[in-house]
Order: C-alpha cells, then sequence, then structure tokens
C-alpha cells in the first residue's frame, strides 16, 4: 500500500484500498476504492480496525487516540461511497448487499496483518451491523468485536417493522436504486455539531450536505442484515456491545436528545444483541449518544472506561 498524508485529519495516514471486483452503478467512477486511515506506522502486535457507520466516515481522532492507549494500533477504513471516497455524481452510502463490503474489510485485514498478530474490529451503527455479519462467515479472523451503537434491529412501530421488508424487496426488484420517501430527522447532528450547541466540528466528508438518501436496494440489504441477525449469528469471539441508556425519536427537538440515542430504539438493539454471538458483554450508557464516543465529556469517559476494562479482560 502507498501511504499519503491522510487529506481529513492532521498527522494521520492514509491509503487507497482498490476494490476490483466492486460493482458499479451510474455515477461511479472507473475504479471504485475504499480508504485505510491509520495515525503511524506499526509500532505494536496488535490492532485495532474501525468501521463506521452509514452517511458517515472516520474523522474521531480522539477515539484513535483512546485505542493506542489500550496498546494497538489504531485503523479505519472509509467505505466506498463514503467520506474520503464519495466523488461528485456518485450514490452516496449505496450498496445492494452488506456482504459486498467484506471486500474492503478483508483487504484492510490483510494489510493490517502483515505487521499486528491480533486484531479487534469495532464498528458504529450500520458499521456495528456490517462487522457482526463479516466477523460471523470469518470465524477466527478477528479476536474480538466492539459495537458501538449497532444497527441490528429496524426502529418505529410493529406494523412499519412488517412494511419496510416487502416494500423495500418489491422496489428492489424493478428499481433498486429509488429513493424512498421517509421522513429524516437529523437530531443527532445537532446534538453533536459546534454550531447548534454541540461539542464537535463535522467535516463535511462526513454527510456531503444532502447527498445520502435512503434507497431501496439499500434498506433492502440492510433488512437482510437484520434477518440474518434475527436467525442467530453464532459469533465465537467475544463481543462487547455499547448503547446508550435511552432512545428518543421524537421528531421536534428537545436539550433532552443530547443525552440519548436520537437515530436507533436502543431497547430493540439491546433485546437483538443475545442473537449475535456465545459470549457477550452489554453496556448500557447513561446520557450516551447514538455515536457514544461523540458524548459529553463525562459520558465519554465512561464509555472509555468500560471499553478499555473489557479489552483489558478479554483481550490482553
Amino acid at each position: 500500500m502507498r501511504w499519503t498524508a491522510d487529506p481529513l485529519l492532521s498527522g494521520f495516514q492514509c491509503a487507497a484500498i482498490a476494490l476490483p471486483e466492486a460493482q458499479h452503478v451510474p455515477g461511479d467512477p472507473d475504479e471504485l476504492h475504499a480508504s485505510l486511515i491509520r495515525g503511524h506506522e506499526p509500532q505494536r502486535r496488535r490492532a485495532l480496525l474501525y468501521l463506521h457507520g452509514w452517511s458517515d466516515c472516520f474523522y474521531q481522532a480522539h477515539l484513535a487516540d483512546e485505542v493506542e492507549s489500550w496498546g494497538m494500533d489504531f485503523h479505519a477504513v472509509d467505505l466506498r461511497r463514503h467520506g474520503r471516497n464519495l466523488v461528485p455524481g456518485q450514490m452516496a452510502g449505496w450498496i445492494a448487499d452488506l456482504d459486498e463490503y467484506g471486500q474492503e474489510i478483508e483487504a484492510a485485514l490483510t494489510a493490517i496483518g502483515a505487521d499486528h498478530d491480533e486484531i479487534t474490529l469495532m464498528g458504529h451503527s450500520t458499521g456495528g451491523l456490517t462487522a457482526a455479519l463479516w466477523a460471523a462467515g470469518h470465524p477466527g479472523d478477528v479476536d474480538g468485536l466492539i459495537l458501538n451503537s449497532p444497527w441490528i434491529d429496524l426502529q418505529g412501530s410493529f406494523l412499519a417493522r412488517l412494511a419496510a421488508g416487502p416494500v423495500s424487496r418489491a422496489l428492489t426488484q424493478t428499481a433498486p436504486t429509488a429513493v424512498l420517501p421517509l421522513p429524516i430527522h437529523d437530531n443527532f447532528a445537532r446534538a453533536v455539531r459546534r454550531e447548534f450547541g454541540g461539542e464537535w466540528d463535522i467535516p463535511p466528508e462526513k454527510s456531503a450536505g444532502d447527498r445520502f438518501v435512503v434507497r431501496a436496494g439499500w434498506l433492502a440489504a440492510v433488512l437482510a442484515g437484520h434477518a440474518r441477525v434475527e436467525q442467530g449469528l453464532g459469533i465465537g469471539a467475544p463481543i462487547l456491545i455499547m448503547l446508550s441508556a435511552r432512545s428518543d425519536l421524537t421528531a421536534a427537538w428537545n436539550e433532552g436528545m443530547r443525552r440519548a440515542d436520537t437515530v436507533l430504539d436502543v431497547e430493540r438493539l439491546a433485546s437483538a444483541s443475545v442473537r449475535l454471538g456465545r459470549h457477550l458483554t452489554l453496556v448500557r450508557v447513561e446520557g450516551g449518544l447514538h455515536d457514544l464516543v461523540l458524548s459529553a465529556p463525562p459520558v465519554r469517559a465512561e464509555v472509555f472506561a468500560q471499553m478499555r476494562r473489557w479489552v483489558r479482560a478479554y483481550l490482553s
């Protein structure tokens, strides 16, 4: 791999991951790629690979610092059609099957494995679902999973969940890239962005404005992943699942949303988590945001303390 200065985070390095087998859709460049990000050249024998969520990318430098303090070399992947890889005209965030992300995961693990003996996989939201599905199909390839608010079940009413599958599957047969007219309330962005009273300066590469829309085929791919979780994944490696203590999925903003998951239903996630594998640790964090590592400083300190305790208990 050819490492260059990362265009997004000062002091980090970035390398392109070629994806010659990737399926193309209108708007894609001739060659699709993902990006592998690291803070420095290999220094330790243990490493961690982070997978971001949908309409996201890796920009949480403080997460890398925390992981490094555990004695691990930190790495992250920006998936195809996200973040560092997104080009004008692309269908942002599009994927027809979450298993396709195995191409960048496996390429990243191969590169990291050249210099490391043990690798832990971490995923947030849709990245957590992707990480769990991949680990289930590749037993023994990672020594553990850390899942930050993994999207392993669908929020909403029973009737809405029942309807979502048939509707998206039907459209996938005729118009897979059709945009679904779903309401999107980005209260999470308001909770974290500095300009709205939050703590963080969020890079434009994260969500690329309004280019991330819910398409029928993408939703069908996510729901197919949920169905696999419901059947049980049987992951053998130890798993840490971390969730906020509560959700607030109402549309209208309130200040309490700075201390809740405003994206996913954490009660449904907690119930679904028991189907991931045989060795599970579930931690609920009072005051946690959807991306727990972006929570307020005291909450974030608790999140990192719980992660650190688990790593020392199960991965040392």
